[in-house]
C-alpha cells in the first residue's frame, strides 16, 4: 500500500487529470517512496512509530516531483524546490536523513 495516493497529491497541487495523468502520479509516487526508503535506510510501514511523519515527508517529495516534471511557468516557479526542501526539514528533525542529498537514484 502506497504512502500517498493519487488524490492527495491532486488535492495538493489542485492538477486536473488532463495536466497530470494517473499513470504519471503512479510513476512519482513510487519513486518517492523508494527514494525516501533509500535515504532513510528502511521501508516503512504503517506500523513503525514515525510512520505519519515519513508519510508526510513522502507526499512534499512526490508533489516536488510532480512540479518538476511539469513546464517551468509563472505559477509552477521554485515550487518543486519549496516542496523538496520541506521533505528535506522533516527527514532531518526526525534524524533518518542519509549524509547525501535527497534526489532520483
Amino acid at each position: 500500500m502506497s504512502r500517498v495516493t493519487k488524490e492527495e497529491l491532486r488535492n495538493l497541487t489542485g492538477l486536473t487529470e488532463v495536466e497530470v495523468g494517473d499513470s504519471q502520479l503512479d510513476r512519482v509516487i513510487d519513486e518517492a517512496e523508494t527514494m525516501i526508503d533509500a535515504y532513510t535506510g528502511k521501508s516503512w510501514s504503517t506500523s513503525d512509530g514515525e510512520y505519519a511523519k515519513v508519510q508526510t515527508a513522502t507526499r512534499l517529495l512526490a508533489v516536488s516531483l510532480v512540479y518538476e516534471s511539469l513546464p517551468s511557468t509563472a505559477e509552477t516557479e521554485g515550487k518543486a524546490q519549496r516542496y523538496h526542501e520541506k521533505a528535506m526539514l522533516m527527514l532531518k528533525a526526525m534524524r533518518v536523513f542519509d549524509a547525501g542529498p535527497l534526489k532520483r537514484t
